[in-house]
């Protein structure tokens, strides 16, 4: 869109893994003269700080993001308290880009924030709504029949393809309606086994080509980097190597790195935020119950670009937009950023 090229903050502040720390900080700062980070409620207190420390005097740093969003993993809710401690200029953004103007996935998400039951429609043959609501009854096994027939029948029926356009994310990785298990039944559905397919089976995860994965942690000399997704072109059994493809470029794995991926037909919520998919179904259960909040559901909601399916009962649906837990860190930032005499 601009031109420029995009970077992880690691990147960009050039993380060495012998260290364990950044090539760029106040010593030897960015050359930038203005900085723009996305999905700034995923900043956490050490890498903002890092960050912070890298700009030099007189650069510009904007910070770009929804506090309504899961906070960061690690400590801190530095973009919440940068916004209420009003010590910094602020600009809300009030168009929405990802979907339509009239898009009943913004209705349904402003309904949560609000903690008010979200109004969806329920499943028909021919849904009007590009926000659908599922029953997918009770119990977690009806939920993951529901999930199935869904990618089988409904999607197709609406024009999506099921192997590239459908993300199905989930509060938990345990559980019947967790990634591990629905990522098993939807590889068997999605991409079943042929004789045309290569497959190998390391350490009990089975990998097939034509496999959707996602890159588990950050590998610099690869350049790929935690929540990557991307396709397993081939599996080389003889050279041991398996090839991936992410967008435009393809990564080799040895057999020894594949601790790396795994697959993600299916996978969380917290490892979908920053991205959108055309179709999101969205499982809500009370097998979840320990993690359903408000922002959680809000965040995985809001990575649909065309369709939202919310599979679930009434009850778990009802705690998640209840609950803010989750939303209370005891953080120090905003009362010192009000006591600093920023201008």
């Amino acid at each position: 869109m601009t031109g420029l090229e995009a970077k992880t903050i690691h990147r960009l502040l050039e993380f060495d893994p012998r260290t364990r720390g950044f090539k760029c900080d106040s010593e030897n700062p960015l050359p930038h003269t203005a900085i723009i980070v996305d999905e700034g409620s995923m900043l956490d207190l050490f890498l903002a700080y890092s960050l912070v420390k890298a700009v030099y005097l007189g650069a510009q740093l904007l910070l770009v993001g929804d506090i309504d969003q899961l906070p960061s993993v690690g400590p801190g809710q530095i973009l919440a308290d940068l916004i209420n401690s009003g010590r910094v200029p602020i600009v809300r953004l009030t168009q929405v880009f990802r979907q339509a103007k009239t898009s009943a996935i913004i209705t349904t998400a402003h309904q949560i924030n609000r903690g008010q039951y979200p109004t969806i429609e329920p499943i028909s043959d021919t849904p009007q709504s590009d926000c659908i609501w599922h029953g997918g009854g009770h119990q977690p096994e009806h939920g993951v029949q529901a999930i199935c027939e869904l990618i089988t029948d409904l999607i197709p029926r609406l024009g999506y393809n099921r192997a590239t356009d459908v993300q199905v994310l989930c509060p938990m990785t345990r559980g019947v309606v967790g990634t591990r298990n629905l990522n098993t039944v939807l590889q068997q559905l999605i991409n079943p086994p042929a004789p045309d397919k290569v497959e190998i089976n390391r350490g009990g995860n089975l990998l097939r080509e034509g496999d959707r994965i996602i890159q588990l942690t950050n590998d610099y000399n690869r350049e790929v980097f935690n929540g990557d997704l991307g396709i397993i072109l081939t599996i080389d059994t003889v050279e041991q190597e398996v090839t991936v493809q992410y967008g435009e470029r393809t990564v080799i794995y040895d057999y020894a790195d594949l601790n790396e991926i795994a697959l993600a037909w299916c996978v969380t919520i917290h490892k979908s935020q920053g991205s959108e998919y055309p179709v999101v179904i969205l499982p809500i259960y009370m097998q979840h119950y320990m993690m359903l909040t408000r922002n959680l559901f809000y965040t995985g909601l809001t990575r649909a670009k065309k369709l939202a399916i919310v599979v679930g009962a009434k009850k778990a649906i009802s705690l998640a937009v209840r609950s803010t837990n989750d939303q209370q860190r005891y953080t120090r930032l905003q009362q010192r950023l009000l006591h600093a005499g920023l201008h």
